[in-house]
C-alpha cells in the first residue's frame, strides 16, 4: 500500500521565528500551505491592511508588506467599474500571488512559487476559506464542498483508495465506480465505507485527496 498523508505537516525548509503568538487561524493557513505545493507563506489579513495572522517560511516583515500591498489592491479595484473581485492570481517574475476576498475588507493573501498559483488547488483554498470564516465568526453563504483527507491506496490496483482515515481511525473503502471530466492527471471515485455511507473521492495532479463529505460525519 502506498499512503498520502494530508493532515498538518512540517513543511521543508527552516521555520522562521514568528514575531507574534499563534492564533486559531494559525493551523488553517498552514493546513493550505501544505496543500498548494509552491506555497511559501499565507496572511489573513484586514481592511486596515494589517495581518491577522499568517504561515510560512517567509520572513514575517515581508509576508505582512506583502499582504498589506494586496489590500491596498483590492481596495482600489473596488473603486472601479470592476467592483470588488473575488480572486486576483497573479504571476510575477520571483514570486506569483493568490488574493482572495473572504468578507468585505478581509482577504487571504498567498505568496507562492512564480509557476504555482494558476495551479493551486481550488478545493483547498475553498476549505481554507470556510474554515477561516467559520473560525472568525463571518456569517457567510459559501459551504465547502470538499475536503483534504488522508487515503491509502493499493499500488497493485492502479492507484486505487483502499482505505481512507476517519471517525477515529482508518477505514477500508469499496470501490463502486470512476469519475470522468476531471481536470488533467486527477482520478475520482465512488466510495462507500463500512457504515454505508457513500462519497466522492478526488485525487488531485499532486497526489492530494480530497472526499466531498467530512470523513468523521
Amino acid at each position: 500500500m502506498t499512503t498520502s498523508r494530508n493532515g498538518a505537516r512540517k513543511r521543508s525548509g527552516s521555520r522562521l521565528p514568528r514575531d507574534q503568538a499563534p492564533s486559531s487561524f494559525t493551523a488553517i493557513l498552514e493546513n493550505l500551505l501544505c496543500a498548494i505545493p509552491g506555497a511559501r507563506a499565507a496572511a489573513l489579513v484586514d481592511f486596515e491592511g494589517e495581518t491577522i495572522d499568517y504561515a510560512g517560511r517567509l520572513e514575517p516583515f515581508d509576508v505582512k508588506v506583502t499582504a498589506a500591498h494586496w489590500q491596498i489592491v483590492l481596495a482600489e479595484i473596488a473603486d472601479t467599474p470592476l467592483g470588488v473581485p473575488r480572486q486576483i492570481t497573479v504571476r510575477a517574475h520571483r514570486r506569483s500571488y493568490i488574493v482572495r476576498q473572504l468578507q468585505p475588507g478581509y482577504a487571504l493573501v498567498l505568496v507562492l512559487h512564480p509557476r504555482a498559483a494558476f495551479a493551486a488547488s481550488h478545493r483547498a483554498l475553498q476549505e481554507a476559506e470556510v474554515r477561516l470564516c467559520a473560525e472568525a465568526g463571518w456569517t457567510t453563504s459559501r459551504t465547502t464542498r470538499w475536503y483534504c483527507v488522508d487515503v491509502e491506496t493499493d499500488a497493485s490496483d492502479r492507484g486505487r483508495p483502499a482505505r481512507l482515515r476517519g471517525a477515529g481511525g482508518w477505514q477500508p473503502v469499496e470501490v463502486m465506480g470512476s469519475m470522468v471530466g476531471l481536470g488533467p492527471r486527477e482520478k475520482g471515485f465512488r466510495i462507500r465505507l463500512p457504515s454505508g455511507a457513500e462519497m466522492l473521492l478526488i485525487r488531485e495532479r499532486m497526489g492530494r485527496w480530497f472526499a466531498d463529505e467530512h470523513p468523521e460525519t
